[in-house]
């Protein structure tokens, strides 16, 4: 973990205390770009972690946001809108 935030880290933590949410944006030195590098990271099961995947509506193209369990895979077909 680093001591100094990246700037669209920072920006995001700025947000959480404007609106007083005591939450802390932590960075890591080692990749997290899959689920099973960000349970490696953290030191648990890739099961805990939850992934967050934001699609395009085929018929709308309006964005949807899928959050799911780091084990698990989502069907891109079964998503529609």
């Amino acid at each position: 973990m680093t001591e100094k935030l990246k700037n669209s880290s920072q920006r995001i933590q700025d947000v959480l205390n404007q609106f007083g949410l005591d939450i802390k944006v932590i960075e890591f030195k080692e990749l997290t770009r899959t689920a099973q590098e960000a349970a490696n990271a953290i030191g648990c099961e890739v099961g805990q972690i939850a992934k967050t995947l934001v699609f395009k509506g085929k018929n709308t193209s309006k964005p949807i946001c899928v959050i799911a369990s780091g084990k698990n895979r989502v069907d891109e077909k079964k998503i529609v809108q």
